[in-house]
């Protein structure tokens, strides 16, 4: 799965399908009255957000999270991770910690909110918590795969002058 992760192909498909789900939530993102529970890092925002909504932009909402937010973490963190894997060299397996982690952490989040937009609100104050943590390890398995990659980049350009 790994090695599968750093292929050239995947990590194409992987952007492409991070673009394309980024893209649906600006599309859909009008339906739920203009912002997502998923933004929300503080204890009283997505309370307040969810109460604020119309059992239509709910149920919007509800789709949303299913068909976008539950493949997103896949898409963005598989790329992250298979970035980390292929340019990380020997530390690879710890640069791409950010990027293994922050998929559960979304799902996890993910599965809350659908709770939530189900109608039973008591885990939704764990989004206190799981939101900024899903930020925090999305900005830096981003940072760490951006800069694995410029990092690699950068010394296979060296080598190619260098010789």
């Amino acid at each position: 799965m790994l090695f599968f992760l750093q292929q050239t192909k995947t990590l194409w498909w992987l952007f492409l399908a991070s673009i394309a789900l980024a893209i649906g939530f600006q599309l859909a993102t009008p339906f739920t009255g203009g912002a997502l529970l998923d933004v929300s890092t503080t204890l009283a925002a997505p309370e307040d957000l969810l109460q604020a909504m119309s059992a239509p932009q709910k149920r919007a909402h509800l789709w949303i999270t299913v068909l976008l937010n539950v493949p997103f973490p896949f898409a963005y963190g598989g790329l992250f991770l298979g970035l980390c894997l292929r340019h990380g060299g020997r530390f690879a397996l710890y640069l791409a910690a950010p990027a293994f982690l922050v998929i559960p952490v979304d799902m996890i989040e993910n599965a809350v909110q659908v709770i939530a937009l189900l109608g039973n609100e008591t885990l939704l104050p764990a989004k206190a918590y799981l939101t900024p943590a899903k930020f925090l390890l999305f900005y830096a398995a981003a940072i760490v795969a951006i800069g694995s990659l410029s990092i690699s980049l950068g010394l296979r350009v060296l080598r190619k002058f260098t010789r």
